[in-house]
């Protein structure tokens, strides 16, 4: 299971790879309102949440580092796309199955932040499922900058799966 979910990781790596500093803080206004460099940020800060938790027994989404160094440059997202995939890769099975309370502003109204019961492993797949939503937005800005990008970037692996069954 690590392994698939650093996979997840590895392709917003690859991708940031192709891009320069102008394309990941471009906002395709008016179609977005935030750059590849924001939503990377947002994912980034999701897996912060959860690395803190191991250790806090509490993850916090409502955490925001908004406006950070991770939204405008390439090298400091891909940095810590980088160590937030070594630290999958090395988590242990009693570290997944660690107990935590999961914090979230769920009202859209005001702010009334929620919290529930969960463990390291679901909320890694909360973040990784999170990530691959937000790929699929980055996907739609570098083809409106252009840009050719994987078939599969931003595609849930059970789509990619059902679409491979069926051309079998």
């Amino acid at each position: 299971m690590l392994s698939s979910h650093s996979e997840v990781i590895d392709q917003s790596i690859v991708l940031l790879q192709s891009l320069n500093d102008d394309e990941y803080q471009d906002i395709c206004q008016p179609l977005f309102s935030a750059s590849i460099g924001q939503h990377m940020r947002h994912i980034v800060d999701h897996f912060s949440s959860l690395m803190r938790g191991l250790d806090s027994q509490h993850v916090d989404y409502n955490y925001r580092s908004r406006q950070s160094d991770t939204e405008t440059s390439l090298l400091i997202a891909i940095s810590q796309l980088q160590q937030i995939k070594a630290w999958v890769l090395c988590l242990t099975e009693a570290q997944l199955d660690k107990p935590l309370n999961v914090i979230s502003d769920i009202n859209v109204q005001s702010s009334h932040p929620g919290t529930v019961q969960s463990s390291i492993a679901r909320e890694l797949v909360f973040c990784v499922s999170h990530a691959i939503h937000h790929y699929a937005l980055v996907k739609i800005i570098r083809q409106l900058q252009g840009a050719q990008v994987d078939v599969n970037f931003g595609v849930a692996p059970a789509t990619i799966a059902y679409q491979q069954s069926l051309q079998n």
